[in-house]
Parts: structure tokens; C-alpha cells; sequence
């Protein structure tokens, strides 16, 4: 009974919100109703672990950004519904991390040392309008990627995380890579992205130092050395624990298959020899296999590995052991083991814990990272939002807001 309440509640629930957010109209829906059918500003918050008036700060300060695309946008923009949504956690910009394996040998890690600061992210989602059949829906019904993003004193949204099976920190953080630097600027800002995407990021921080630490060649190639000689060692260790059959149980088998062929091609020398040479020719015993095995293994091991110790000799012969690792993936050569476009790889990364100023209240914003993403190539109003926020918006406003 409990489950058929439950069951109720939601498809009242469900009905209620889908009778809110699609609208009749006398006339079947067409993109010319959905593009010009005004919406509004609908707003939600998830704040996590904060005191009230820990959020009456974090509002002062996301107001500034939501007052900014108040002035930017109409009250009633047009086309679509804006969703903004207000939410804080734990921050753990900065946190150490201490890796193990648990009983089932999966890597998993503990969060050694954290930094007193608060996560911050303000989302303005503008949820295009659309047709669905002849009916009109709103946009607030659903959510999408085009809009105005905000992230206070969290780096996630620059950067690509290590692999999940990857325990590589310095000085007990993890390493990162850094979103591609894409060649123009905004408002002379760097601006990250990839080129094959239409996200775009910037990086809001105090002058005169970075909130991440580039990581050098040495220490990236020293790493490759370290990570593929584990990973390789491992594979052979497997081939050497290899069990082999005795010698008379392998001998036996040989013999079975042998007299097989003796009956099976008794009236025909010709096919009888042709079958016997083929097959004692392939013949081996588990053991030369295993042999066989663990050497080509050892020799690939041995090609992989000489591939980053020729660059660490190479690159401490240009004197370029300290410049930053731009790289296109994770330990391999593709095409080689260092891009020099930063518009083709991402650089090596941690974050930086002594950018973090503790004599600040936690919620202050020490960095932000603004993002965002337009839809225009084919939604219309989307250009209209687009040119406006890349012509009028003052991020300079944004910027003064670091530290404050």
C-alpha cells in the first residue's frame, strides 16, 4: 500500500509540473511560437553544510553575477526559460590525497589534508523553448548546457582529473591536466577550451600568483619511468606465476595427437608426413611458451621504457627539465611525449594549497572560474544572448569580487 502512495504522489507530482510547463495553444506549435514566446527567471538553490548566515554571504556575493545578467537580459527573456540554481558544499580545493586498495583491489583514496573553504557554483541555464508533437513546452521543464556558469573556489571545471586507476600525486596532490588554451582571448582573459566544443572557461585570481603549480617535464618523465615499469612488471610477473603441465603429461598429449594423425591418415603416407612435420614443427612445450612469453614481454617493456628515458636525456640537453608537461595523453606518445601547441595538449597540473589565504572567511571567493556555453548555431535566440554577453559583459565586476 505504502508503494502504491508513493507511486500516486509522484504521477500527481509529475502531472502538476507538466500542466505548469506546457502550454495550449489554438494553433499547432511552430519554431516561430517557441522562439518568440517570453519566459521567465526561475530559481533553486542547494546549500550544503553552510550556516544562515554563512548563505546570507554566499547570496551577497552570487547577487552580484545574478544582478549582472538581470541588467544584461530582459526580466522576461524571450525564448527561453532561465534556471538559476545557487548551491555550496565542502570545498576541497587543495586537499591532499592518501590512496589505497581496498579488499576487492580497487584504488580509492582518503582525503589526508583540507583546506577551511567553501565550493561555490551559481548556474543561469537558459532552457530553450520546443515543440514536442503540436504542444508548446517551457523550457524550465527540462535542463540543458547553454548558459552563464559560475564556480567559486573550485577547480574541477578547468581541469581533467587523473585517471581512476591512477594514485599520482606530488606532495600528496593529484595530479590534473588543464583545459586546452584556445588562441583568442576575452577581454584579456586566457580563455580554455577545445576547439571542437563551444564551452569556454576563464580563470578569475588574485595578481601575482596562480592557484595551480605547473608540473616539470623531469617530473612527469620520471613518472612515465616509474608507471610504466610498474605496469609492465606486473604483466610479467603474471606470465612467470604461470603454472606449466609436467613434462610426461605434455609428453602423453604430444603422443595421443600423433597417433591420431597415424589413423587418421593410415592410407596416405603423403598426408600422414605433411601433418606430422607441420605439427612438430609449432610443437612447444608449456614451458618454452611461458619462456617465449615473459621475453616478449621484457622486450616490449624494454621499447616502451626507452622511449621516456631518450626524452629525459633529450630534454636535459635542451635545459628544459622545469618546463611545464603539456601533453596530449596520459603516458603515451601521441604523436611524441610533449606537445609544444598549448592549443593541442593540456599541461600537468596540481592545485596550489598556498594560494588559499586562511584569514579569510570561507566563503569568500579567492578564484572563480566562469563558464560558458551557446547553443546558436542552431536556436536563434541563442545568438542574441550569446553577442550580448560576449559584447556587454563587464567581467571586471566579477574580478573585484576576488578576496572580498
Amino acid at each position: 500500500m505504502k508503494k502504491q502512495i508513493n507511486l500516486l504522489i509522484c504521477i500527481i507530482a509529475f502531472v502538476q509540473a507538466y500542466s505548469q510547463t506546457t502550454n495550449k495553444t489554438t494553433e499547432p506549435c511552430t519554431d516561430s511560437i517557441v522562439q518568440n514566446t517570453k519566459g521567465e527567471w526561475v530559481n533553486t538553490e542547494g546549500f550544503s553544510k553552510v550556516t544562515t548566515a554563512q548563505k546570507q554571504e554566499i547570496n551577497s556575493r552570487l547577487n552580484v553575477l545574478h544582478n549582472i545578467l538581470l541588467n544584461m537580459f530582459p526580466s522576461q527573456p524571450v525564448g527561453v526559460d532561465v534556471k538559476v540554481n545557487r548551491s555550496s558544499q565542502t570545498g576541497f580545493f587543495g586537499a591532499t590525497r592518501k590512496y589505497s586498495y581496498n579488499l576487492d583491489n580497487v584504488l580509492f583514496y582518503d582525503y589526508a589534508k583540507t583546506l577551511p573553504i567553501i565550493s561555490i557554483s551559481y548556474f543561469a541555464n537558459f532552457c530553450h523553448h520546443k515543440c514536442i508533437g503540436a504542444a508548446f513546452h517551457r523550457g524550465k521543464s527540462w535542463a540543458n548546457k547553454d548558459g552563464i556558469f559560475m564556480h567559486i573556489n573550485d577547480f574541477s571545471y578547468l581541469t581533467t582529473g587523473p585517471p581512476p586507476d591512477d594514485d599520482w600525486t606530488i606532495n600528496g596532490l593529484p595530479v590534473m591536466m588543464l583545459n586546452p588554451v584556445m588562441p583568442e582571448k576575452w577581454k584579456g582573459y586566457t580563455v580554455y577550451g577545445d576547439s571542437r566544443a563551444r564551452e569556454r572557461v576563464i580563470l578569475l585570481h588574485r595578481e601575482g600568483i596562480l592557484p595551480y603549480i605547473p608540473v616539470t617535464r623531469k617530473q612527469y618523465l620520471d613518472r612515465c619511468i616509474e608507471y610504466k615499469t610498474r605496469l609492465h612488471n606486473k604483466l610479467i610477473e603474471v606470465f612467470k606465476q604461470q603454472p606449466v603441465r609436467s613434462a610426461e603429461e605434455q609428453e602423453k598429449e604430444k603422443k595421443a595427437k600423433l597417433d591420431k594423425f597415424q589413423k587418421q591418415f593410415a592410407n596416405d603416407e603423403k598426408k600422414l608426413k605433411a601433418n606430422v612435420d607441420y605439427y612438430l614443427s609449432q610443437y612447444k612445450t608449456d614451458q618454452q611458451v611461458k619462456d617465449e612469453r615473459i621475453a616478449k614481454a621484457i622486450e616490449i617493456r624494454d621499447r616502451d621504457l626507452k622511449v621516456f628515458t631518450d626524452e629525459l636525456e633529450k630534454t636535459t640537453h635542451e635545459g628544459l627539465l622545469d618546463s611545464p608537461a603539456i601533453i596530449r595523453v596520459w603516458y603515451y606518445t601521441v604523436p611524441s611525449v610533449f606537445e609544444t601547441d598549448p592549443q593541442q595538449g593540456s599541461m600537468l597540473i596540481t592545485e596550489n594549497p598556498d594560494y588559499i589565504r586562511k584569514d579569510l572567511p570561507v566563503y569568500v571567493p579567492q578564484f572563480m572560474i566562469l563558464w560558458w556555453y551557446w547553443s546558436s548555431d542552431w536556436y536563434p535566440p541563442y545568438k542574441v544572448f550569446e553577442k550580448t554577453f560576449y559584447q556587454d559583459f563587464p567581467i571586471k565586476k566579477l574580478q573585484a569580487m576576488i578576496d572580498k
